[in-house]
């Protein structure tokens, strides 16, 4: 590539973009490599350079080498989904389908209807012989694009294979049909499960109550996107310790923080941790011996381990979190000093009223859609007389920051070109977690959260994007 800037010195990084273009028009695939890549050697920073280049490189079938682009561009841009989703079909096709999921996932956190991630999903479900789960991803792709060729060829690989059955006359009304694989008799057609074996049967139970709708409120509470009911894994697998001497979460534990950068990560954990002290200072609020804290949401304790001068002060400082691989991880590797528990969706928190002096809860609210009032009685129960809870929200300055940045894939194509909060308050509803999406004018949160608690201060971006609601428990 020295040889290339050696001819033509007086080139620019567009300059060579324009002559790629004019390459790619010819569909000269090899003259649109060099010439990118003299491009970013001009403009080492552009995300945008890196990630066009590994895809040309991805063509080539050069994966190694697209791979390395793909994680620069990564690192440049680490809140674009494309990135991780190159990343992610990368790794897969070097046959390392692990940290290929990974890097899927992350993509998937930042932007739901990422096409190349779910298929990606998708081809690493289906090798592993998980028909349930490809077939979402399936169902997810082809909601995006029915004719998409690439998802109906996927789902046509999602059909299990058919086996005959017969079913054996019994005293035992609970005998099972066989297979008859290897069996001349012939088949008899076997008659439907009466609902009461759905019972047992998680899988079917799954299938059966999404066809409800994720609007459905039982849903909501009985049922997740994961057809397995738990993955069980005997010993915790060995992981690298951060400076603070705890260890660090895989990537599909770090709910799209950082966005696959570990160290940034922890980073913004440490800065979450900053502004909740200097908002627990502004209020005159100490934590010392005696007092109790809670983060309401924790996962795998992005914040939680940063609470560490707190605990030898003598103040208990528990994480709660409706993830249960999160809190697995957590109690194994950042208890003690912390202490962890898996709650659940419904509001219920199994300690005595006013058992906390302060509560935390970054990025919950924002995800919430049912039981909202419930939940705040219930954090106003266990919050002691005096005590000072801070919820993250999504306020009329976060629409206008995504109004100026760019809208979120999430984001309905009806509020797209809205320039500000329609209304007092607007839920964006998915049928997971993390296409879910709450907003709320701040004097809707005056006038609503200010029946149960006295709501101190909103300080707008207070955590990135997201508004600190302060409210206190006279």
């Amino acid at each position: 590539m020295s040889t290339l800037l050696a001819e033509a010195p007086s080139l620019t990084a567009q300059d060579w973009i324009e002559q790629a273009d004019d390459a790619l028009a010819r569909a000269d695939f090899p003259a649109v490599r060099a010439h990118l890549t003299a491009a970013l050697d001009l403009d080492s920073d552009n995300a945008g350079l890196a990630l066009a280049l590994a895809n040309v490189k991805l063509h080539q079938r050069d994966f190694t080498a697209a791979l390395s682009d793909y994680e620069r561009a990564a690192q440049l841009a680490p809140r674009l989904g494309d990135t991780h989703a190159g990343r992610a079909l990368a790794l897969q096709l070097l046959g390392r389908p692990d940290e290929a999921s990974a890097s899927a996932t992350t993509a998937l956190v930042l932007d739901p209807a990422n096409g190349v991630a779910l298929k990606v999903m998708a081809r690493i479900h289906l090798d592993a012989r998980n028909l349930e789960a490809a077939q979402q991803c399936c169902a997810r792709l082809l909601r995006l694009n029915p004719s998409d060729p690439d998802a109906l060829q996927l789902q046509d690989q999602c059909r299990p294979p058919r086996m005959d059955v017969r079913v054996e006359l019994s005293e035992n009304p609970l005998a099972r049909p066989v297979s008859t694989a290897n069996n001349p008799t012939p088949a008899l057609t076997p008659t439907p499960a009466p609902l009461a074996g759905l019972l047992g049967d998680f899988a079917a139970r799954t299938r059966a109550w999404q066809q409800l709708g994720p609007e459905h409120l039982l849903q909501q509470f009985v049922v997740g996107v994961e057809p397995r009911r738990a993955v069980i894994r005997r010993k915790p697998a060995a992981t690298p310790k951060a400076a603070d001497g705890f260890a660090v979460p895989p990537v599909e534990l770090t709910m799209g923080y950082g966005a696959g950068d570990l160290d940034y990560y922890l980073k913004i954990g440490r800065r979450s941790y900053e502004k909740l002290s200097g908002l627990l200072s502004a209020q005159n609020v100490t934590l010392g011996a005696g007092d109790a804290t809670l983060d309401w949401g924790c996962a795998a304790g992005r914040v939680v381990r940063c609470f560490t001068e707190e605990t030898r002060r003598g103040c208990a400082v528990w994480g709660a979190d409706v993830h249960a691989p999160s809190i697995e991880w957590a109690r194994h590797h950042l208890a003690p000093p912390f202490r962890f528990f898996n709650c659940s969706s419904l509001p219920h928190l199994p300690f005595a009223d006013g058992t906390f002096k302060f509560i935390y809860g970054l990025s919950v609210v924002t995800h919430l859609v049912a039981l909202r009032d419930l939940w705040l009685l219930e954090l106003h129960r266990v919050l002691r007389p005096g005590g000072c809870a801070i919820l993250t929200i999504h306020d009329e300055n976060t629409w206008s920051w995504f109004h100026e940045k760019g809208m979120p894939g999430w984001m309905p194509e009806e509020l797209r070109a809205e320039p500000s909060l329609p209304g007092e308050g607007v839920d964006v509803q998915g049928s997971t977690w993390d296409q879910t999406y709450t907003f709320f004018h701040s004097d809707y949160v005056r006038r609503a959260w200010g029946q149960y608690f006295r709501v101190a201060e909103i300080i707008p971006r207070a955590d990135s994007y997201q508004a600190a609601v302060v409210l206190r428990k006279d």
